[in-house]
């Protein structure tokens, strides 16, 4: 008698562990929003199996924990912009690594700090550009310093020599890599300026390739007319790309790409053209699943509205048509009924 009473009291106190275990899910899910940790909340659920009882449970919180994501990332690209615009590069960059540790799907943030760092890059650049250059110009008004220097016995005139000789290299390396940084991007202007005043600083070595070739494009009067058009193309299209990457409408997208649209076989804009596609294909999957979750509420309207909306960016989807052609049957069933 006392060996079954202590089964069973070891086959309750079994049970009563599982069901503790069991239970935890809901409570591991809640603990995760606490602290706004949309991506364990959604892994927890993804990894409960169906024979869990909190399964169905778990499941129907499921779309909403996305949902809940993806304002939640929508929100932190918005304040990292605002960030970025006020140039808090590094709170920015903050701000979007933690939330990219906490949402469900953080493609677009990923995306987002490439482009920032891009854009961040460019500023500086363009700084350290104007102040490695103004630093060349001074130290080329004096030629033969050194060799003034060197006359004088004192030994703050060798140091001073010393020293004038390190700025010397220095700015020649700056320069140099400033110049093949805008021969990337086919700036031949500031790479022609940049690389040019280099090689001034240092006439004794032999004329750089990249020079060479700034030099060759921007000579050529076809070539100039070309690189100043491709200039001021590059810099309306940058111009309409930052406008929607601040104000994230739809419709300052859409002029972004039918701005490239109108250029399609310049390649100078390649990478502005890859950028943009990149953007309005996340933004129509967005916004695709956007509509979905509100038509899965029953909000036909607004799910309607949403797939309308962002139609123009991808007219001929065959998916997208399918759901407006599916919600606007709805809303006149729903019309005819309240009608009758």
């Amino acid at each position: 008698m006392r060996k079954s009473s202590l089964l069973l009291a070891t086959l309750l106190t079994a049970g009563c562990h599982t069901l503790i275990n069991l239970g935890n899910q809901q409570q591991k899910v809640e603990e995760a929003l606490a602290r706004d940790d949309f991506a364990t909340a959604a892994a927890i659920i993804e990894h409960t199996g169906s024979d869990h009882p909190q399964y169905a449970a778990l499941q129907e919180q499921y779309p909403d924990i996305r949902q809940a994501s993806q304002a939640y990332r929508t929100r932190a690209e918005h304040d990292a912009l605002a960030l970025s615009r006020d140039k808090q590069w590094q709170q920015a960059f903050d701000l979007i690594d933690s939330t990219i540790a906490q949402v469900v799907d953080p493609t677009s943030l990923q995306a987002l700090r490439e482009s920032l760092q891009a854009k961040q890059a460019a500023q500086l650049n363009q700084l350290l550009a104007e102040r490695r250059l103004a630093q060349a110009r001074a130290l080329l008004l004096q030629p033969t310093l050194d060799k003034t220097l060197a006359q004088y016995s004192d030994p703050a005139a060798r140091r001073e020599v010393t020293q004038l000789e390190q700025e010397r290299k220095q700015l020649i390396a700056d320069l140099n890599h400033l110049g093949e940084y805008y021969a990337d991007r086919q700036h031949w202007q500031q790479t022609r300026e940049l690389l040019d005043t280099a090689h001034r600083l240092a006439p004794g070595e032999p004329t750089p390739e990249l020079l060479s070739r700034a030099r060759s494009i921007l000579n050529n009067e076809q070539q100039q007319a070309k690189a100043r058009q491709n200039n001021a193309l590059q810099a309306k299209a940058e111009s309409l790309m930052a406008t929607y990457q601040d104000s994230g409408q739809l419709k300052d997208l859409l002029a972004a790409r039918a701005f490239l649209n109108s250029h399609r076989g310049n390649d100078a804009l390649v990478q502005q053209r890859a950028r943009t596609e990149q953007w309005c294909r996340r933004r129509f999957d967005e916004e695709m699943n956007t509509g979905e979750a509100l038509y899965a509420r029953g909000q036909y309207r607004e799910a309607y509205r949403i797939w309308k909306q962002v139609q123009p960016l991808y007219p001929d989807n065959v998916e997208l048509n399918k759901k407006l052609e599916r919600s606007q049957r709805v809303l006149n069933n729903l019309r005819t009924l309240k009608d009758s």
